[in-house]
């Protein structure tokens, strides 16, 4: 048996061109071994296809724009070259001719211009490109490569510098895109308006993540020159890390969404949350309850927030904290084995009135434990001594944030940062973390980053990758016009 797989192209007008062998396949009567297509032969025939649409495209292309649109004299020809258009279907060459420009159109001098090439500035179809984009933000670039070739005929249209430097690139339009909306509402909302809980956004949650950084060998060669002449000095953490911020908020009709950054390339984190909260529906007369732990970068973005309605102390850094002080009663040399209960009992109940938000007499039930303790020798060195101390230290310190937790919880609303622990694990960690032994630049993380959240929100489509290289296009037009 022998299929030939012929196409036939028809113009506007109806008339049918020459029929084109796109492609053959080949069976032995009466054997089912090779059962339907096979994925080579399909990938054959995808590329095939593409090449016959495309060089017929250019040919009526070419046909169009050969004659002057002034005066509809029929244009010198000068040479013929080729472009290379890379597809979702594989590299093709298209014969791009050259012409002589019309002496009425260019003012009398000779001048040459190609119509593909005007047509072609880009010479990646956006379906490529989000596709690339898609895979190699779920996967290393390398094996995102391999699984595109393995089901399109992609053998030399990608490669893995050339994914890479598009992620780059499209990370670097997202960003610019959110400090575009950053600076047009700069001035923020109108003053003395009424702010009220907004109805559709239940809250947001803030966490963050440590990445290793890549080094250069000249940044260690100076960091090792600069350890041997201050051989005391401490090494800071976040000097060899990237650390990144990743939140996620929830909504009441519809599916949650990402987003994150690098907090070293960021201006302002406040600005940050804010942007987010206007692409995620927030109005300037509503307000937004953050939920997050006790960390600096957290604080400063909600403090300088227009969106924000207060911070909420994450309730699982809270309980943890309670576990680690009723843990170390138990290994405790200090008490005697009955007294154990009496003493996780009181540790209990100190953790409840933190549940229902009374932080001050929590902290004073702690402080009364301790109390009692430090009259036994050896308590104050003990684990569990310190962990009582970080324990009412940790309340005392963030006592402003606290709530009562029980009533939100029996109402619905969320108490814990968990879906930002989940937000760090879809955005950083599966990707760039586990299971991988990675090193990150803060430029590189931060603009993985973006392409991440960009794809798991579903907003990475071949329209707006589109939408976006116009926006570069125009933009790199005016920058050289006002230079």
């Amino acid at each position: 048996m022998k299929l030939i797989i012929e196409a036939r192209i028809e113009d506007s007008d109806g008339q049918a061109g020459q029929a084109i062998i796109v492609g053959t396949v080949q069976r032995r009567d009466g054997n089912l071994a090779d059962l339907g297509l096979s994925l080579a032969e399909g990938r054959n025939l995808l590329g095939q296809l593409q090449s016959t649409v495309v060089s017929q495209q250019a040919e009526h292309w070419l046909a169009l724009h050969a004659k002057c649109r002034r005066c509809g004299q029929a244009l010198a020809h000068k040479d013929s070259r080729s472009i290379v258009v890379r597809t979702a279907f594989g590299k093709i060459e298209v014969p791009s001719q050259r012409f002589w420009a019309c002496r009425c159109a260019a003012g009398g001098r000779r001048q040459t211009f190609s119509p593909l090439c005007k047509v072609l500035t880009r010479r990646t179809t956006p379906e490529l490109e989000c596709l690339q984009t898609k895979w190699a933000a779920h996967l290393p670039y390398r094996q995102a490569n391999s699984l595109l070739k393995e089901v399109l005929p992609l053998d030399e249209a990608i490669s893995f510098g050339a994914t890479r430097r598009r992620i780059l690139a499209i990370g670097k339009r997202l960003d610019q895109q959110v400090q575009h909306d950053i600076a047009q509402h700069r001035d923020g909302g109108p003053a003395g308006v009424a702010s009220r809980q907004s109805k559709d956004v239940a809250c947001v949650a803030v966490d963050s993540a440590w990445l290793t950084l890549y080094a250069s060998p000249k940044t260690r060669r100076a960091e090792r020159a600069e350890e041997e002449l201050h051989p005391l000095r401490m090494k800071l953490v976040w000097s060899h890390h990237v650390n990144i911020v990743a939140g996620r908020a929830t909504f009441a009709s519809r599916p949650p969404r990402l987003y994150g950054y690098v907090h070293k390339n960021v201006a302002s984190a406040a600005d940050r949350l804010d942007q987010f909260l206007r692409a995620s529906g927030v109005q300037p007369d509503e307000r937004v309850t953050v939920i997050s732990d006790d960390a600096g970068e957290f604080v400063k973005a909600v403090q300088g927030s227009e969106l924000a309605r207060g911070r909420i102390l994450d309730w699982f850094h809270i309980a943890m904290k309670f576990k680690a002080a009723e843990n170390s009663v138990v290994s405790s040399k200090v008490i005697e084995p009955l007294e154990r209960d009496s003493v996780c009992d009181q540790i209990r109940r100190a953790k409840w009135l933190v549940w229902h938000g009374k932080g001050r007499k929590a902290v004073a039930r702690i402080k009364a434990i301790d109390a009692v303790l430090l009259a036994r020798p050896g308590h104050e060195d003990s684990a569990l001594g310190w962990n009582l101390r970080r324990l009412y230290y940790y309340i005392e310190n963030n006592k402003s944030t606290l709530v009562n937790y029980g009533a939100r919880y029996r109402k619905g609303l969320p108490i814990s940062s968990s879906i930002a622990e989940s937000a760090v694990n879809l955005l950083v960690s599966h990707r760039m973390a586990k299971k991988q032994q990675m090193r990150w630049t803060n430029e590189g993380a931060h603009c993985l980053v973006q392409v991440r959240a960009a794809a798991l929100n579903g907003e990475l489509t071949p329209e707006r990758l589109a939408l976006l290289s116009r926006t570069r296009c125009s933009n790199d037009r005016t920058a050289r016009h006002a230079a």
